[in-house]
């Protein structure tokens, strides 16, 4: 498998992890919050998610060289996640304490996922 390859395909492999941690914050939300912010939890991880899945495609297209520049591309997806979670404070869908948690999904779901993934094998010479 090429190193492009293994990169796409580790980027795509830690959206699992992600999910399964976003879970797990949900289930434990009540014993940090209020069982009505259960619900902001599970905005916030999903929230996550799709961004880890957002950047896994940007990644995908840069690599496969795609037309715009991956600055302008950042953007967009910082921009969208930015008015998504104005819209779901707006609304008082979610709390901010309760979202933000949930988006810890995120950089702890990433933990999770290179500490269970095998060592890569490296090739000599």
């Amino acid at each position: 498998m090429s190193d492009a390859a293994e990169r796409e395909s580790g980027l795509m492999s830690l959206l699992w992890p992600v999910a399964l941690v976003a879970v797990v914050l949900t289930a434990i939300a009540p014993f940090v919050f209020s069982a009505a912010d259960r619900r902001g939890v599970a905005i916030g991880g999903a929230l996550a998610t799709l961004n880890l899945a957002a950047i896994a495609l940007v990644v995908r297209g840069v690599m496969r060289g795609a037309l715009l520049s991956w600055g302008s591309l950042a953007t967009v997806k910082f921009a969208v996640l930015v008015f998504a979670t104005w819209i779901v404070i707006k609304n008082h869908w979610a709390g901010v304490l309760p979202l933000a948690l949930g988006y810890a999904a995120l950089p702890l779901g990433i933990v999770v996922g290179q500490l269970t993934r095998a060592a890569p094998v490296r090739r000599e010479g």
